[in-house]
């Protein structure tokens, strides 16, 4: 009986964590600036340069979607927000590419659904969706990391974004030229609203 025992108390521990690990927090959710972050990188004939969006406000909704789960997501950049932390750069980028004047807000909406019943942490999803940036919009799928807390979320992702398909020119500036294709990642901790 003693040698059963632990065998026993291994098999309910081991059902109980993989219980948790399904049952998912549902309801609001909201980006937490603090520990949120948005970086883009983009290649030129010089090694290419770097940047981060500054605010942000992502509202999430995760729900039961009959055995599964879905998130649906809603997503503001202020397109003004965007650094490289080159002051001339910034503004051309602003006032040209950009059009941050008469585009102020990038949107993204879609909905995110994990990839198989999440049985483990992390696990992926795939968040599909339109992205509107200077007032164009495409559809785009990115692939997702989450990490379910018990009251937040962790998600990881990235994509490429080319910007001709957005109405945008390629960048330049002096002697830089920049190629299309700008690689987006970011890392989103989602809170309970």
């Amino acid at each position: 009986m003693e040698e059963r025992y632990p065998f026993l108390v291994m098999r309910v521990l081991t059902g109980a964590v993989i219980a948790a690990a399904t049952l998912l927090p549902v309801g609001a959710f909201v980006a937490d600036p603090a520990a949120s972050r948005v970086e883009f990188f983009v290649r030129d004939n010089r090694g290419g340069f770097a940047g981060v969006v500054r605010a942000m406000e992502v509202r999430v909704a995760v729900r039961e979607d009959g055995d599964a789960f879905a998130a649906d997501v809603e997503a503001r950049f202020d397109a003004a927000s965007l650094t490289t932390g080159n002051g001339l750069r910034d503004s051309q980028m602003r006032r040209e590419f950009l059009q941050t004047d008469r585009h102020p807000v990038i949107l993204f909406h879609g909905t995110a659904v994990p990839q198989a019943r999440p049985g483990g942490l992390p696990f992926p999803a795939t968040l599909r969706g339109t992205l509107t940036l200077r007032g164009v919009s495409r559809e785009v799928e990115i692939p997702l990391r989450v990490t379910a807390l018990a009251d937040a979320y962790l998600a990881e992702g990235r994509l490429t974004i080319r910007l001709s398909e957005f109405g945008i020119p390629v960048p330049r500036f002096l002697i830089f030229v920049a190629e299309d294709p700008v690689a987006v990642s970011f890392k989103i901790r989602l809170v309970r609203r």
